[in-house]
């Protein structure tokens, strides 16, 4: 029930539009200063294509304490650049995964990416 009924472009976001309701109808806002980290480390030409929160999936069936992150390059590349998980350029990144794969997490991983983008991220279950 804490999960977004739609979520909101980066785009949007850095415009003032920066919340999204849940599926209990809650409002919840994503922090400014969020908003303008995530600008930072996304590319100009990408601001539309990133959807706030960033969706991050706990997955079970992988193996305990494992999660992906959900949704296109972009946000993966977000995720782990947020976390220091990778120093590269957009476009370094996007030669060296053409496509979209499933991006792993662990426990450590969400400690430190909560502790940088507690209101811009979710953790959905499956």
């Amino acid at each position: 029930m804490h999960l977004p009924k739609k979520r909101v472009s980066l785009e949007s976001a850095l415009k003032g539009y920066n919340f999204y309701v849940s599926r209990e109808n809650n409002k919840l806002y994503i922090d400014n200063k969020e908003v303008e980290l995530i600008r930072s480390l996304c590319p100009e030409e990408k601001t539309s294509s990133i959807l706030l929160p960033i969706l991050i999936v706990r997955r079970r069936d992988i193996g305990r304490g494992t999660y992906i992150i959900s949704g296109e390059l972009i946000e993966q590349y977000i995720v782990l650049k947020a976390i220091d998980k990778i120093s590269t350029t957009w476009k370094n990144w996007l030669e060296e995964h053409p496509s979209s794969k499933e991006v792993y997490l662990y426990k450590p991983d969400l400690i430190t990416l909560r502790k940088k983008l507690p209101t811009s991220t979710v953790i959905g279950f499956s």
